[in-house]
């Protein structure tokens, strides 16, 4: 048994509602995501935490981004690794968080590093032999 439906052009009455609800949600879905998507490899957010007399903080964030990065493959460039001595290097990701392991994507991560006030913490993205910059924090005269 077929029961009769209103069509508009040819669409059923029923299924018109359906697709412009539809239609609706994925304009609003569009909406959002270019309002919260990261359309680089990797975003970061980074907040600076000072200090007299000893290693200043700098929170880390890996907030979203278009690739999967594995924390052995993921660099911090100037973290402080000996304060009194004044010496930095470039340590692994994997190597500053504990949790993670080189092979453990960073997706939503934070990390907390030691920083001897640099003027730039670039994160980098080591990949078949080649390096990219994926972030970046630089040094505001506003924070000292």
């Amino acid at each position: 048994m077929s029961l009769p439906c209103a069509t508009s052009h040819g669409v059923p009455h029923a299924a018109a509602v359906l697709l412009l609800g539809a239609g609706s949600v994925g304009f609003g879905a569009i909406w959002y995501r270019e309002l919260t998507a990261c359309e680089e490899l990797a975003c970061f957010e980074f907040e600076y935490h000072g200090a007299d007399d000893a290693p200043s903080q700098l929170d880390i964030e890996h907030t979203s981004g278009t690739e999967r990065l594995r924390a052995g493959d993921v660099f911090v460039t100037n973290v402080s690794t000996d304060y009194e001595a004044g010496e930095n290097d470039t340590v692994a990701w994997a190597e500053l968080d504990d949790d993670l392991g080189p092979e453990d994507a960073i997706t939503g991560e934070t990390l907390r590093i030691p920083i001897r006030v640099p003027d730039l913490v670039t994160v980098r993205w080591r990949r078949d032999d080649e390096e990219e910059v994926v972030g970046a924090w630089v040094y505001d005269d506003d924070v000292r």
